[in-house]
């Protein structure tokens, strides 16, 4: 028989040796050690149904030491690490409040936060708080958080972890950085940093907490993409999942209410906060954003599509480039003024000017209605132009009354908001300047969720939101290719059609369907597709490798539910 002393000397020797293989044990996070390389994303994982006996509200320091953080490059094609002026290996200043209820931990801010840092700017998410028997009367802390470029969308989704006292102690706090949604710039980034911890009271913390279990309430509910094959017999996930791992940040599937989730790869294991990764909108804005901001104001303001560029955009009014070109247009991506018609031609060259680099409004206007020299009437051929979608969120905001913002005022109130979507679509890229522009054609940051609700929202065709018509349902049913006398215009190819910002493809599903149908999608740089199928159901993928495919998942979603017809 073992006695009682023994028995406890075991437990002890037991802690003792889980603690030492736990990357992040206490004996590390109070210590001095360097972290000598990522570790795998377990480490940051929270203990379900282990609630903290150290409460954690008020604000939390990181203490930086230029210099310290730890990169390793994969793709840089810009060589961006490369230049010591941006301290792309850095992290920017990190300086926020939290309040906590149970296990949740809720940053007081949601969504990018402008920096001083000459690259990087944060994107804080809800995080968890826990006790670990190996702790030494400590708590846990585990939080997600993303890089965004400043005046940019590329985002690098990443995570940290500390330990704490609710008396203000605090021990080192471990990040990594290990994932991206980023064509030209993939980097893991990691270190460990002195931390200041300074328990407060927090106005409106119960508010706070209410409305984030209401966005947590709000969310579709989640089954593993493999789920399909139980819920829809017949059914084959390998056709929803058949990019390289290395490409992908995240993908899924939805129909009849249920988003099947891929889940969120990293290159050190699975995230742990899958539901508030941040993904980068790119172009899904000229869709998200610009469309449905213009399908509302058609809604309120009929004709509103008919509004002259000229009339609203004093930079663009004294030059013979732009005359008769509508808002329609702009959205249509068929000013007239091009310099090539060659897929993406004109697109990148507009990259070397002041219209993506500049960060002001002046700059940015500007060299939007400078760009491209008239060579066609208007509405007559398609050229792609980031530049044109900017434009026409500037004369979206001329048509509003003054102190008005499409975005905030428009989008958030009268579609984000009502769909109860996450605060992070509160935000979007602006102009650094006073006049706060956004940048419409692309900027926002969403959760997969909300990529899932506003896909099946918009699937709907009416664009009604609690009984109240918000979108003009038929400048919807036009996008969506559900309006025959406005079918968009052809945009490189005849497979191919754009209108109010969304793009459409034809295709026989590899001859599933006698006869060619047109299924409205979404796409945003690196190889962000977003495809919102005529049976009610949804498909996207966030990638970064270049390469939009989608039709395995369509055909796939035609046997659960056809919609040859």
């Amino acid at each position: 028989m073992i006695k009682r002393a023994s028995i406890a000397l075991l437990l002890i020797l037991a802690a003792c040796a889980s603690d030492e293989k736990t990357p992040l044990n206490a004996g590390f996070l109070l210590g001095s050690a360097a972290l000598d390389s990522p570790l795998s994303t377990s480490a940051f994982q929270p203990v379900q149904g282990a609630f903290p006996s150290h409460p954690f509200e008020g604000r939390l320091e990181l203490i930086r030491s230029p210099g310290a953080g730890r990169i390793s490059v994969l793709t840089d094609w810009f060589d961006y690490s490369k230049d010591e002026s941006l301290a792309i290996a850095d992290l920017p200043p990190f300086n926020f409040e939290f309040v906590q209820n149970g296990n949740d931990l809720v940053p007081v801010r949601r969504g990018p936060q402008i920096s001083t840092h000459p690259h990087w700017e944060f994107i804080l998410e809800p995080g968890k708080v826990w006790d670990q028997p190996d702790d030494q009367g400590w708590s846990r802390a585990s939080l997600p958080f993303a890089l965004q470029e400043r005046n940019a969308n590329c985002t690098h989704n990443g995570l940290l972890s500390f330990l704490y006292r609710s008396d203000g102690s605090i021990s080192r706090v471990a990040y990594q950085v290990g994932s991206e949604t980023c064509q030209y710039l993939q980097i893991d980034l990691w270190g460990v940093l002195n931390a200041r911890y300074t328990p407060g009271k927090i106005e409106h913390a119960e508010t706070m907490i209410r409305d984030y279990h209401e966005e947590v309430a709000a969310r579709l509910p989640v089954k593993p993409i493999a789920e399909l094959a139980n819920d829809h017999p017949g059914t084959n996930p390998g056709n929803f999942d058949w990019f390289p791992a290395d490409e992908v940040t995240t993908f899924g599937f939805a129909i009849d209410g249920i988003h099947y989730s891929g889940g969120c790869a990293t290159r050190y294991g699975p995230y742990p906060y899958c539901a508030v990764l941040d993904l980068p909108s790119y172009s899904l804005a000229k869709s998200i954003f610009a469309g449905m901001a213009y399908m509302a104001l058609e809604q309120e303001f009929p004709g509103t599509g008919e509004s002259l560029l000229t009339d609203y955009v004093t930079e663009c009014g004294d030059t013979e480039r732009w005359r008769g070109v509508s808002l329609q247009h702009l959205l249509d991506m068929s000013t007239g003024n091009y310099q090539s018609l060659e897929p993406n031609v004109d697109e990148f060259a507009s990259y070397e000017t002041e219209f993506m680099s500049g960060e002001t409004h002046q700059a940015k206007i500007t060299t939007s209605c400078k760009l491209f020299p008239r060579k066609a009437e208007p509405g007559t051929r398609f050229a792609y132009h980031s530049s044109d979608t900017y434009l026409a969120g500037a004369l979206m905001n001329g048509i509003l009354p003054a102190g008005s913002d499409i975005h905030a005022d428009i989008l958030v109130q009268r579609v984000m908001k009502p769909l109860q979507l996450s605060p992070l679509t509160w935000s979007t890229r602006r102009t650094y300047d006073a006049t706060a522009q956004p940048y419409t054609g692309y900027g926002l940051t969403l959760h997969s969720d909300d990529i899932v609700r506003i896909g099946l929202f918009l699937a709907r065709g009416d664009g009604i939101i609690a009984g109240e018509q918000i979108l003009n349902s038929r400048e919807l049913k036009a996008a969506l290719q559900r309006e025959p006398e406005d079918p968009g215009i052809e945009a490189g190819s005849e497979t191919l059609r754009y209108n109010n910002g969304f793009w459409a493809w034809r295709t026989t599903l590899h001859g599933a369907c006698e006869e060619p149908l047109w299924i409205p999608f979404m796409s945003g740089y690196g190889g962000i597709s977003i495809a919102i199928l005529p049976n009610q159901s949804l498909f996207y993928m966030f990638s970064d490798k270049g390469r939009f495919e989608w039709l395995n998942a369509a055909i796939e979603s035609n046997k659960i539910r056809d919609y040859c017809g």
